[in-house]
C-alpha cells in the first residue's frame, strides 16, 4: 500500500502562506481566494495540519510561479520546482500551477494555484465569499456553507474519506449554526448535487454520516445564491 505524505503542522503552512501572499500581490495576482482545509482553519480556533495549500488565483502565470519559487527557496531544503498544467473538469478548461516544496522542517509540501473554480470563472464564487482576518493576514475565503458544499463534493476515486468526514463533522459542530439553504444554493450553482448525493450514499454504506446532511438530501435542487456583503479591509 502506497504511503501518503505526512501532513505538515499548521505552523509550517501558515509560514508558507505568509511568504507567498505578498509575492502574489507584487505580481498583481488579484482576487486571491484561500480554499481547501486552510479555509476551514480560518474558522477554527486551532488550525489543521495539511499537506498542501489550495489557492484560487485567476491571474497566476509562469512568471508568478518563478517568483514564488524564488521566495520559497528561503524556507526550503532546496529550490522548489513547479509546473503549470491545463486539464479539464467536466469538459471545462481547468488550469492549475503547482509548486513542490521540501520545507526545511522536513515536510514535503505542495502549493496549488487554481486559475478558476471547477472550470468556472472565479467571479461565480462571489456570492459565497467573505473576508476574514487571520494569522496577521487579510484573507478572502468561502463562507462556512460554501466550504461545507465543497467538502461534500470530492470526486472519485477517493471521494470523502472517513478522515475528511470526521474533519467535516467537527467543523459543522464547531459552527453550531449552519444555513443549509445556502449550502444547497452553492451545490446547485456549481452543479454538484449528483456527486454530493453519491458521496453521502458512499459514506452511508460505511455507516458514516455527516451532521445535518439530511437537509441536503431532502431538499429539491431549486435554490439561488444569496449575495454576501464583503467587509472591506481597513486601509
Amino acid at each position: 500500500m502506497k504511503m501518503k505524505p505526512p501532513r505538515a503542522p499548521a505552523r509550517v503552512w501558515i509560514d508558507v502562506l505568509k511568504r507567498v501572499t505578498p509575492v502574489l500581490a507584487e505580481c498583481e495576482a488579484n482576487d486571491v481566494i484561500l480554499f481547501g482545509s486552510q479555509a476551514v482553519s480560518v474558522y477554527m480556533e486551532r488550525a489543521l495540519a495539511s499537506k498542501d495549500i489550495d489557492l484560487i488565483v485567476p491571474d497566476i502565470t509562469i512568471n508568478s510561479l518563478e517568483r514564488l519559487s524564488d521566495e520559497l527557496t528561503q524556507t526550503a531544503e532546496k529550490r522548489p520546482t513547479y509546473d503549470y498544467l491545463v486539464s479539464e473538469y467536466d469538459g471545462r478548461r481547468y488550469p492549475v500551477g503547482h509548486i513542490y516544496l521540501k520545507h526545511k522542517s522536513g515536510f514535503p509540501f505542495v502549493l496549488e494555484f487554481f486559475q478558476n473554480f471547477l472550470g468556472y470563472k472565479s467571479m461565480k464564487l462571489t456570492p459565497f465569499l467573505t473576508f476574514k482576518q487571520k494569522w496577521g493576514l487579510w484573507l478572502q475565503v468561502p463562507s462556512p456553507e460554501a466550504i461545507i458544499g465543497t467538502r461534500l463534493a470530492f470526486r472519485p476515486p477517493e471521494r470523502i474519506t472517513p478522515f475528511n468526514a470526521s474533519r467535516l463533522n467537527r467543523f459543522i459542530q464547531k459552527l453550531g449554526t449552519v444555513d443549509w439553504s445556502e449550502v444547497n444554493a452553492f451545490i446547485d450553482t456549481f452543479g454538484l448535487r449528483t456527486i454530493v448525493r453519491e458521496n453521502l450514499a458512499a459514506l452511508s454504506s460505511k455507516q458514516i454520516s455527516i451532521t445535518g446532511s439530511s437537509k441536503i438530501t431532502q431538499l429539491t435542487p431549486n435554490h439561488s445564491p444569496r449575495p454576501h456583503r464583503k467587509p472591506c479591509p481597513d486601509l
